[in-house]
């Protein structure tokens, strides 16, 4: 058995696509997006992923039913203005976009997750720009009242995508998710949403 190419004392036993040769599971574990950009498709990044996540979400859902729908309703609220605002700045925007924008964010937040790293998300053009936004919403909710972690925003995106691809399907000019999104969610709504939860907050 070939010996792994970074370490060079373990056998080789995964094929790894980002340095196109054979390398220990050690070495794949301890560097895995961090000395090595691995590609999403990867089965033993997928695997990683899979497992740090339920595990994380596992710890998350102990802090009560009740509490863990609240900030999943919040966050969600935070994606969705996301989107139901650039939509409103970009009239041809498609469902297809948007759910390149979802999973483009749930794969980079799963990647951070593993490897502690912030990232990237890995998608291009328009769908790059509203995957960037939804971040920036999620980053401004956390700043002023501490959610979602990353493992929430990760499960969001998840289920968001597969209410979005549903909704899609339902229309014929693949816009159904969307118009959906701003009858529900207001666009530029999140400051006024952020406001009243931090005047509630004081009057506790």
């Amino acid at each position: 058995m070939a010996i792994c190419v970074l370490c060079r004392q373990r056998k080789g036993k995964r094929f790894c696509p980002a340095v196109y040769n054979v390398i220990c599971p050690t070495c794949c574990g301890s560097h895995r997006l961090k000395k090595l950009n691995c590609p999403s498709a990867c089965p033993y990044l997928r695997q990683a992923k899979a497992l740090e996540m339920a595990k994380k979400e596992s710890e998350w859902a102990q802090k009560g039913s009740e509490r863990a729908e609240i900030e999943q309703r919040l966050t969600a609220f935070a994606v969705e203005e996301a989107i139901s605002t650039f939509s409103a700045e970009h009239p041809d925007l498609t469902d297809g976009e948007a759910i390149s924008a979802l999973q483009a964010v749930q794969d980079a937040v799963e990647r951070e997750v593993v490897s502690g790293i912030s990232q990237e998300p890995n998608v291009d053009g328009r769908a790059k720009e509203l995957a960037l936004r939804i971040l920036k919403n999620a980053q401004t909710m956390r700043q002023r009242i501490g959610i979602p972690h990353n493992v929430l925003l990760a499960r969001v995106a998840r289920l968001l995508t597969q209410k979005a691809m549903l909704l899609s399907q339902r229309t014929r000019d693949g816009r159904g998710y969307l118009r959906a999104v701003r009858v529900d969610i207001q666009p530029n709504s999140l400051e006024q949403l952020l406001e009243q939860i931090s005047a509630s907050q004081t009057r506790a």
